[in-house]
């Protein structure tokens, strides 16, 4: 026990307490959150770490992933073969792995709280807007669907790269100048809000993103790597406000409905057709979907004023999707979905997976207050 005691590195433990408090400080003052944590400290780490893995093409953490299995494979066989070889030292030198664990993930725990625990508490970016999120009833969402829907049947016509069946292609000519084009993007929508500026981290396209739809997930930011790691197998249309969405968690912005909502903001304020595009039809179809559970025959209406084109486009989304309507993907995307319901509960997002959809309220918000 007094070897133990002596290892330097104990002192990492430290790390979970710290974490703790950092957590419970911004839970209980936003201010700390906002101006401690997510405008200097996490602003200068994640600027730091964003300069040394934007320059790698490929995602890190994704290559981590891979390597996991194999690394905890050797670790444990190396372990195991140590305590064999050292009878007499048997009891030390499990204290010292169980310690070597607990300083690994303490750190672990640090890097992600100031990272990314800490900005689920920072001011609702609705401080930022000119308008206040109050109580809306179906006529406001149906207007709002009638005023989505013009606009993505407008901005459909400006596509004009397609696929031989007509539906939409991205005009990049790779994947790369596209995730580029949407970090340039980014960073020029972020000027216009302090608590966005200064980002460093880079969008990179997922390697296994055809498994990666297993999961229904269309993309993940990596705190520790500070990547926002884009889905690049979805249709077209998904990608430009799927990698803006990511974006926006790269600088900051944790709820998924803000970062929702500012990816639609960055996508039709863009003046790039493909994401603007692409943002109105995120926002079509979270509204729509809302609609369609209140009300189906004006769901119906709405829904038949669409285009020819934008109709081809969503059939195709839906045609992707049932790709992955099998048992094995349901299992998988049922564990995912629970999995991230989970994550975004222990992260102070009470309505879990459900708040991706409550972009629809400040969409809604946003309307009343230029059109009424």
């Amino acid at each position: 026990m007094r070897e133990i005691l002596k290892l330097k590195r104990k002192w990492l433990l430290l790390c979970i307490p710290i974490a703790i408090i950092s957590i419970i400080l911004c839970k209980n003052f936003p201010f700390i959150a906002e101006y401690v944590y997510g405008r200097v400290i996490f602003r200068i780490l994640s600027i730091i770490i964003g300069l040394f893995t934007r320059w790698i093409p490929i995602s890190i953490a994704e290559i981590v992933i891979y390597c996991i299995p194999l690394l905890l494979i050797t670790i444990i066989f190396l372990f195991i073969r140590k305590i064999v070889k050292n009878k007499g030292r048997r009891g030390y030198l499990t204290a010292k792995g169980l310690l070597n664990i607990g300083c690994f993930l303490s750190v672990a725990l640090i890097l992600f709280v100031l990272l990314c625990g800490t900005n689920y508490y920072r001011y609702s970016f609705e401080e930022y807007l000119e308008f206040e999120v109050t109580e809306y009833d179906k006529e406001d969402l149906y207007n709002l669907c009638v005023y989505l829907a013009e606009n993505v049947n407008k901005a459909r016509e400006n596509i004009t790269n397609e696929y031989d069946d007509g539906t939409m292609r991205l005009s990049y000519e790779s994947t790369r100048a596209f995730l580029n084009k949407a970090e340039e993007l980014m960073s020029e929508f972020s000027r216009e809000y302090d608590s966005l500026e200064w980002s460093t981290g880079a969008a990179k396209p997922v390697l296994a993103s055809r498994y990666m739809s297993y999961t229904k997930i269309v993309g993940i930011y990596i705190p520790f790597t500070m990547e926002a790691n884009v889905n690049v197998d979805t249709v077209d249309y998904n990608q430009p406000s799927d990698a803006m969405h990511e974006l926006a968690h790269l600088r900051g912005v944790m709820r998924e409905d803000e970062a929702n909502y500012i990816s639609y903001l960055a996508c039709v304020t863009s003046g790039e057709p493909d994401f603007v595009y692409s943002g109105y039809m995120m926002a079509y179809i979270y509204a729509s979907n809302k609609l369609y559970d209140e009300d189906y025959e004006l769901f119906a209406e709405v829904r038949s004023s669409l285009s020819e084109a934008v109709d081809a486009d969503l059939k195709a989304n839906s045609l992707y999707w049932d790709q992955f309507e099998t048992p094995v993907g349901e299992t998988i995307s049922n564990v995912s979905n629970q999995v991230n319901d989970a994550y975004l509960n222990v992260n102070g997002q009470v309505d879990g997976t459900k708040s991706y959809g409550m972009v629809v309220d400040l969409l809604i918000a946003e309307y009343k207050s230029r059109f009424e």
